[in-house]
């Protein structure tokens, strides 16, 4: 198979995801999100992992590892504004970091089915990445976008305890 027929595969499953949560949006209304969210976590929860490791920014390492391995391409990175002094702050008493995620296949599903961000499929997203920090870091994982753009998002990793 060449390029061309991988990329007209690959764009004709990108409208069936994006039609697929823009149908269970409609029979579900908001609920969705949360149905969507706890699936992805449950299945970050259930994975196995090579390592555990506390600290944050070491756990997006392994995040991303542990990802690549099971041949999830989803490249993010720790963002903060230049006066900063580091990527990792306190947020009510908790650890935070905000994180630009690019080139994300969810992003793309949605833009070519013609279906809005920040929702059931996003939160899909979000529960797996979720459940792969807290079962890395062993702290419960919040993951919030804090901007959806056609280039990257913006979202905020806040961890409890």
């Amino acid at each position: 198979m060449g390029p061309a027929e991988t990329r007209d595969e690959l764009q004709g499953l990108l409208v069936v995801m994006g039609s697929l949560s823009h149908g269970l949006e409609q029979v579900l209304g908001r609920g969705a999100e949360s149905v969507t969210f706890r699936a992805g976590r449950t299945v970050g929860l259930k994975s196995s992992v090579s390592r555990q490791e506390p600290e944050i920014l070491a756990a997006l390492a392994v995040v991303s590892e542990e990802l690549r391995a099971k041949g999830i391409i989803w490249p993010f990175e720790a963002w903060k504004p230049a006066a900063a002094p580091g990527f990792v702050y306190e947020k009510d008493g908790k650890q935070a970091v905000k994180l630009v995620f690019r080139n994300c296949m969810v992003r793309c599903s949605l833009f070519r089915y013609g279906h809005e961000q920040k929702q059931s499929l996003c939160m899909m997203n979000h529960g797996l990445f979720c459940g792969y920090v807290q079962k890395i870091t062993g702290k419960r994982a919040e993951l919030e976008i804090l901007h959806a753009g056609e280039n990257a998002c913006l979202k905020e990793l806040v961890l409890q305890g």
